[in-house]
């Protein structure tokens, strides 16, 4: 996303003048924001509110740029392994605590090398948090790891809130009462599965909000939510939050009280092979199935020509993503067929489908249709596209939970659909949770041990220029090997109220909006 601003970071206090203050923004939301369990050192709730309530000390720029938010300032030593954070001063919590090093500390405490975080390496490396002094705090970790700061940006669990947010108030290990930021909105009221409402901190250090008020009605289906946007029910849905279905666009468009904003994400949808599938070990098969996915046709005809078709597997809006390395096959047929042949794959009973050695190429191909609702569309083109070439898929649509199982722990899968994750999660964090071993379990996307060798090499590389190197040799040997098959970019869409003015997208996927810009017009 290109952009010039972040929601947590800004430097300057913007006075909000009389016209302007005021207004109430009505968003809808997909799922309950569970702010009841909404602790800053959880992953529980909606994941766009963490930002609105509570700060880090750092944020997340474009192409991974790393901007001062609660800490002004860094430093680190020579060997990786120190990092010195200077703190903002003047700062407030939302009930009027101050925020020090000791605030930090207690936030760092309540999720530094804890189990359930052992997914986050911040947590499993920090093995002492020194408070220097009351705006001076040091973090001391057992290993060099370039994405550090990166993982302070994450949304959650890792941001810092209050000491009295939790029981007994200043526990790290105390049971979470409520929440309480130094973010520019605090929580007001909340009805579990209906709605929950914001209002401005009148503490906060940045831009001030022009909103009084933003209430967060959860809408779960799609085109309900359609609805509610005609009839003035909701003022902003989309992103994440409260996807739009891409078949709804052409409606909304004609609807004059409605405007459709579109950017750049930062997400990709891909195809996962099995790697011990017997059909997927030679090269060329993976190459060829590269070859007959007409990604193209899937943008235009299915989705509206929203988004764009994948080259590699990364968008470039990921840092470390350039034109030279991020290649992709294009839509040949010809040369898939020509691939399968050289395989060994042939058509000898003349019923449409390849055999080889009295077997026949016929795959399954797993989805599932809650969070992604375009991915059954997009899974029966490409069924469709490989029948050309004589493969038969079988689709095989699941339940979301049962989706998740057979991806992370049954394996029982030949293909299936799965997406990249956002923002400050790639590349690093999703290259090391797809295509590396974990705590003992083979790789999930994909298992080469050269691979994994650049994935540590690069982890552990604090030089930006090397850095770059290494990752154009990954990003070369996952097209080389053809490790996946990438398909689609999306684009990040809301639609707003014509009545709702100043909209700018956030820096993310889980800070969509600059909520502090938007005011509201009678």
């Amino acid at each position: 996303m290109l952009l010039v601003a972040i929601l947590t970071c800004c430097t300057t206090k913007t006075g909000v003048s009389e016209k302007e203050k005021g207004g109430e923004l009505t968003v809808a939301v997909a799922e309950d924001p569970g702010f009841d369990q909404l602790d800053a050192a959880s992953y529980n709730g909606l994941i766009q509110a963490y930002p609105m309530i509570y700060d880090s000390l750092v944020e997340y720029g474009e192409k991974g740029k790393i901007l001062p938010a609660l800490a002004t300032s860094w430093e680190i030593s020579p060997d990786g392994k120190t990092y010195t954070f200077y703190l903002r001063k003047g700062v407030k919590f939302s009930d009027g605590t101050p925020f020090n090093a000791d605030a930090v500390k207690f936030s760092l405490e309540r999720w530094r090398q804890k189990p359930e975080h052992s997914s986050i390496t911040a947590s499993k490396a920090l093995e002492k948090i020194e408070v220097v002094d009351s705006h001076t705090i040091k973090l001391h970790f057992n290993i060099c790891y370039y994405p550090i700061l990166t993982e302070l940006t994450y949304p959650r669990p890792v941001r810092i809130m209050s000491p009295s947010a939790v029981t007994p108030a200043g526990d790290p290990n105390g049971k979470f009462a409520k929440p309480i930021g130094t973010g520019p909105w605090m929580v007001e009221s909340y009805t579990k599965d209906q709605q929950a409402v914001l209002v401005r901190n009148p503490n906060y250090w940045g831009e001030k909000p022009r909103l009084s008020k933003i209430v967060l009605k959860v809408i779960p289906d799609p085109q309900t939510r359609v609805l509610a946007l005609q009839s003035g029910q909701v003022d902003l849905a989309g992103g994440r939050m409260s996807s739009i279905p891409p078949e709804s666009l052409p409606l909304i468009t004609k609807d004059s009280k409605l405007q459709i904003h579109r950017t750049e994400g930062s997400t990709s949808y891909f195809l996962i092979f099995n790697y011990n599938n017997e059909f997927f070990q030679d090269v060329r098969i993976r190459q060829a199935i590269n070859y007959a996915v007409n990604k193209r046709s899937m943008v235009d005809n299915l989705l509206g020509g929203v988004g764009k078709p994948a080259q590699g597997l990364f968008q470039f809006t990921v840092p470390y993503v350039t034109e030279r390395n991020n290649q992709g096959y294009p839509y040949d047929v010809n040369k898939a067929r020509e691939l399968l042949a050289e395989a060994g794959w042939k058509d000898t009973d003349g019923d449409g489908i390849l055999d080889k050695n009295g077997k026949p190429f016929k795959v399954s191909l797993a989805f599932q249709n809650v969070e992604y609702p375009e991915w059954k569309p997009m899974c029966e083109a490409i069924q469709g596209d490989l029948a050309k070439v004589g493969i038969q898929v079988n689709l095989k649509m699941l339940e979301r939970t049962a989706y998740y199982d057979e991806l992370w722990k049954n394996r029982g899968y030949e293909l299936i659909i799965y997406r990249t994750y956002s923002d400050s999660w790639n590349p690093h964090g999703f290259l090391a949770g797809l295509f590396h071993t974990a705590k003992g379990k083979p790789a999930v996307a994909w298992a080469d041990p050269k691979l994994e060798l650049l994935i540590d090499n690069v982890l552990s590389t604090m030089d930006e220029t090397e850095r770059q190197k290494i990752y154009d040799e990954i990003f070369h040997l996952i097209y080389e090997q053809a490790m996946c098959v990438p398909l689609y970019y999306p684009e990040e869409i809301m639609v707003v109220n014509s009545r709702v003015q100043g909209f700018e997208f956030g820096t993310t996927a889980y800070c969509p909006v600059k909520w502090e810009r938007l005011f509201v017009t009678k």
